[in-house]
C-alpha cells in the first residue's frame, strides 16, 4: 500500500483521477487499475494477481471505468456533512440530487450496507435477483401511474 505525499504527487503521475486505484505487480508494474476504487473490484484484480505468483499485466481486465458510486452515496454522508451546509449545498450544486442521494442512502444504511459496503463482490445470483427485483418495482410502478391517469 502507497501513502502518497500532501502535494499528491504519485497520484498525478498516475494520471491525476478523482478515487482511483493502481494494483501493481511484483515487478513495479501496473497489474490493474480502476477509475473509481471499488473493494470488491480490487479484491477480485488481487486474487487474480496472488493466483499468478504476483506477477503479470494486466489482471481482471486491466482497467475498471465503471463508477462505484453506490457505497458513496450509502456510507459518504458523514464525510459530507462534515463541510456544514455550505459543504452539502456546494454537492448538491455540482452533482444535482448527489447531496439527497447520499443523506437518503445514509437513512436506508442498515439496509443497504450489506450490498453497497462489501470487501468481496456480490454473487452472480444476488445481482441478478436484485436487477429482476427492481425491474419488477419498476414495472409495477410504471403500471400504478398508467391506472391513476
Amino acid at each position: 500500500m502507497l501513502v502518497d505525499d500532501l502535494a499528491g504527487s504519485v497520484h498525478q503521475t498516475y494520471g491525476g483521477m478523482a478515487d482511483s486505484l493502481y494494483l501493481l505487480d511484483a515487478d513495479g508494474r501496473v497489474a490493474f487499475y480502476g477509475m473509481w476504487a471499488s473493494a470488491p473490484v480490487l479484491k477480485t484484480a488481487l486474487d487474480e494477481l496472488l493466483a499468478r505468483g504476483g506477477r503479470g499485466v494486466p489482471v481482471a481486465g486491466g482497467i475498471d471505468r465503471v463508477p462505484h458510486l453506490f457505497a458513496s452515496f450509502v456510507d459518504g454522508w458523514r464525510g459530507l456533512s462534515r463541510g456544514g451546509a455550505d459543504g452539502v449545498l456546494d454537492f448538491e450544486l455540482a452533482v444535482p440530487g448527489g447531496a439527497t442521494l447520499t443523506f437518503l442512502g445514509n437513512l436506508a444504511k442498515p439496509v443497504l450496507a450489506p450490498l453497497a459496503l462489501r470487501a468481496t463482490p456480490l454473487p452472480a445470483a444476488a445481482k441478478l435477483a436484485l436487477v429482476g427485483g427492481l425491474g419488477a418495482a419498476a414495472l409495477a410502478a410504471a403500471r400504478g401511474i398508467r391506472h391513476r391517469a
